[in-house]
């Protein structure tokens, strides 16, 4: 097959997105009927019990994305300007953002070679006036989560679990986020379940959870056309991926983010560490419909993506390529791979050679705070402060393991990595 007819295989653009969820957003967009649930129904509560439900938590609190939710979690334990909060430095602009709104200050850890939190590092950076713990599942892959919740125990520090990655991971048989004081969960465009954009926090302490309820209901309204572009999203990208390897597919993406039919992952001003005048928001009741296709899918979804990184580990036997660890090796850690990581020196070699092969690789994170184009000194975060961090964010390579992927496009991934 010549390569201009071969299916290009992506890491990332919306990996979740399936046919029944774009019919399900045609439908709030084109019949009348429901124009006037796109953002107010029963869904969004619907959701929430669904959450309850599935981590088995007293309380589910649902918001317009992860950022949103974590910056809420923040409010609710009274972090102030007086506060410092303990957050990796292998992570996203957004949380950062979220912990400078709440008016502490981001304190980074540096990571283990696993890109999650070292515990050592932790004890060295926490002071006085440390409050606030965020623990991190880097790509599904849990945190020692025992050593640093005794860390914080130790310590005094309240936690949050970023679970942004790693919806259905466990730990000794528990899910991830239920062994913090609030877990915070995202369904953006590229997470495990996905409604282009959402978030939530599940507590089982009930005054944090009647605490994080009066804040939502104090938010806004979602911005009608802003959830009209998270619904276009669906079909726009249903329709690109299929005819990516043509060129139409992506004139089509290119046209629609230009003009502003589908959304933005991160707006220019949460680039810059300023909050957009949109959100935070309430969760759109329409988005909250296709989250609840995918909340329902989501045992057969996880399923799928541990067979192929199970595959993956067997297969990929190329010697330029480190790994950051092997999950057999750790009793009780039950990983869901969003991505499959990999290490490797020179990592933009690999990205050009994949993609003249009709396979375009993930670079997450290629830097210790992504994206690559933010406002840096917003960050407060200094340079060398984590150095293992900084250190892995250049070798940092990902392979998809979405619903998606079949085990004929592994092979072919495989294949691909293999002769690099």
């Amino acid at each position: 097959m010549t390569l201009i007819f071969r299916k290009t295989i992506f890491t990332g653009f919306a990996p979740n997105l399936t046919g029944r969820d774009t019919r399900l957003a045609l439908s709030y967009l084109l019949f009348p009927w429901k124009w006037s649930k796109i953002n107010s129904g029963e869904n969004v509560e619907a959701v929430e019990r669904s959450l309850e439900k599935y981590f088995d938590v007293k309380k589910a609190c649902v918001f317009d994305s992860g950022r949103s939710a974590l910056l809420y979690a923040l409010k609710s334990l009274d972090v102030s300007n007086e506060n410092e909060v303990l957050v990796q430095g292998y992570t996203c602009m957004v949380v950062v953002n979220s912990i400078v709104q709440s008016g502490a200050k981001p304190i980074y850890v540096d990571v283990e070679n696993d890109l999650n939190m070292s515990a050592q590092d932790l004890e060295k950076k926490i002071t006085p006036k440390s409050k606030v713990l965020i623990i991190q599942h880097t790509f599904g892959m849990p945190a020692d989560v025992e050593k640093l919740m005794a860390i914080a125990k130790k310590h005094n520090l309240l936690v949050i679990e970023d679970c942004a990655h790693s919806f259905g991971a466990k730990l000794n048989g528990k899910l991830l986020g239920t062994f913090a004081d609030i877990g915070m969960l995202s369904f953006g465009a590229d997470k495990i379940v996905s409604s282009v954009r959402g978030g939530a926090l599940i507590t089982n302490d009930l005054v944090l959870g009647e605490k994080i309820e009066e804040f939502q209901n104090q938010l806004q309204r979602p911005n009608l056309l802003k959830t009209v572009q998270h619904l276009m999203h669906h079909p726009v990208f249903f329709v690109g991926k299929k005819l990516y390897h043509i060129y139409i597919g992506k004139i089509l993406l290119f046209v629609s983010q230009k003009l502003g039919i589908i959304n933005k992952i991160i707006y220019d001003k949460e680039k810059r560490g300023e909050q957009t005048e949109f959100y935070p928001s309430k969760f759109a009741n329409s988005l909250a419909d296709i989250l609840l296709n995918q909340i329902s899918e989501v045992d057969v979804i996880n399923n799928h993506r541990k067979q192929i990184s199970n595959y993956y580990d067997l297969n990929i036997n190329n010697k330029k390529i480190g790994f950051t660890w092997d999950e057999k090796t750790k009793n009780g850690y039950d990983c869901i791979y969003l991505r499959y990581p990999i290490l490797m020196d020179n990592s933009t070699e690999i990205f050009s050679f994949a993609k003249k092969r009709a396979l375009i690789l993930g670079n997450w994170y290629d830097r210790v705070i992504v994206p690559g184009d933010i406002d840096f000194e917003k960050t407060k975060y200094v340079i060398g402060s984590c150095p293992n961090a900084e250190q892995l964010a250049k070798r940092a390579v990902n392979l998809p393991t979405d619903r998606h992927i079949s085990m004929v496009d592994a092979k072919r991934i495989v294949e691909i990595v293999n002769s690099f």
